[in-house]
């Protein structure tokens, strides 16, 4: 149920919700019920344009396996390590591979080469076109978010909150930044954004940090939240999602805290807005768009971070992430469905059913919406 696991850094593991204050009674977990949709008069419609179950998918655990595209190619990896390589399109199976590698987080595509990270601290390098091993390497610790790359270097934040960079050829590291976490902390952590010669990344203490990517020198350091309250949980204040960049901004938003918008170059704040979230933020028409601990999605102005509209019919159904899908914010939820709602004023626009939960993003390519569902089924959708 949404991140059900905590971890103390100083090898404790410690098992809980983080569902806000309802962690301990069963008559709050009643007050939670994840609210029932009502009939919708569609605006749009969701036709199925192809589905494959491409393995072992999340389940129970709290994987965060989002596929990834490139070109035509739509790259997914499953739990256990089968990667595989479909014509985004038509569905069509290219390769696939078993890796046999215990995985916990997405997978990149980019200049030619897969990413992925796994669950005993290594990171591997595959070919795009075949899924050939370029090189395995050991990391500081385990990794449950995406690796990303320019080309010429691999940038990977592990569950410690370590950001370190690679070379893209062979793996070799190139430098390393260790960063102190509190005591307790929601399990994972955020994947970087590479954005021209710098690398930024947010953390479990509620920082922001931007390096420069040849060798790693701070280049600025800007805090989101302030951790507030008497105990450890209280004072959680992480930063899971990634980093969001549009144009000479940067967005960020962190659990029991704070949506923020910095200056990219200097760190600088520039405005701050109260809202608790780990998961991705995404924007279009000048807003941003984000998924709350409540499965509340809210509408921002990016120049000010004023609320322009909060959708609260999907109460407690825990959604994912938002995505962007043509003039619609697309959510999934436990049940399978698919949301759709208007950018411009939030109303809900369309629904779509597909088997099992979501928990991975929606990923967006063109025309296409796709869906991949806790049991690894993998569904594209159209517009009707």
């Amino acid at each position: 149920m949404m991140e059900r696991i905590c971890r103390l850094t100083l090898v404790v593991a410690l098992a809980m919700s983080v569902t806000a204050c309802s962690m301990f009674s069963s008559d709050e977990e009643e007050v939670r019920k994840p609210k029932s949709l009502t009939e919708l008069k569609a605006d749009i419609q969701l036709t199925e344009v192809w589905s494959r179950d491409i393995g072992e998918g999340s389940k129970g655990s709290l994987e965060r396996l989002v596929p990834s595209i490139s070109g035509e190619v739509i790259y997914t990896v499953g739990t256990e390590g089968n990667v595989t390589a479909l014509n985004r399109e038509t569905g069509k199976v290219l390769w696939s591979k078993e890796l046999k590698v215990k995985v916990g987080g997405g997978i990149t595509a980019d200049a030619g080469m897969l990413l992925l990270g796994t669950l005993d601290g290594r990171m591997l390098a595959l070919k795009e076109n075949d899924g050939n091993l370029l090189w395995n390497i050991q990391v500081s610790s385990e990794v449950i978010s995406s690796p990303q790359t320019n080309g010429q270097t691999v940038i990977v934040q592990s569950i410690d909150d370590t950001v370190a960079a690679y070379d893209a050829k062979d793996g070799r590291q190139l430098w390393r930044q260790e960063n102190l976490q509190p005591a307790l902390t929601l399990r994972g952590s955020s994947t970087p954004r590479i954005e021209g010669e710098a690398v930024f990344v947010g953390l479990s203490n509620g920082e922001a940090k931007a390096f420069r990517i040849s060798d790693g020198a701070p280049l600025w350091s800007s805090r989101v939240s302030i951790p507030k309250g008497t105990s450890e949980l209280e004072r959680m204040v992480d930063i899971k999602a990634q980093p969001l960049i549009v144009g000479d901004s940067i967005f960020l938003v962190s659990f029991q805290g704070n949506a923020a918008a910095m200056d990219k170059y200097s760190g600088r704040v520039k405005w701050t807005r109260e809202l608790s979230s780990y998961k991705t933020i995404s924007e279009g028409f000048g807003s941003l768009y984000l998924t709350d601990e409540n499965s509340y999605v809210s509408s921002l102005d990016q120049r000010s971070g004023a609320v322009s509209w909060r959708q609260d019919k999907l109460e407690y159904r825990q959604l994912t992430a938002p995505a962007t899908y043509s003039s619609y914010v697309a959510v999934g939820d436990l049940e399978g469905y698919v949301h759709l709602m208007s950018q411009v004023d939030g109303a809900l626009a369309g629904r779509y059913k597909v088997s099992g939960a979501i928990k991975a993003p929606l990923t967006v390519a063109g025309d296409y919406l796709y869906v991949l569902n806790a049991s690894g089924e993998l569904t594209a959708l159209k517009q009707k």
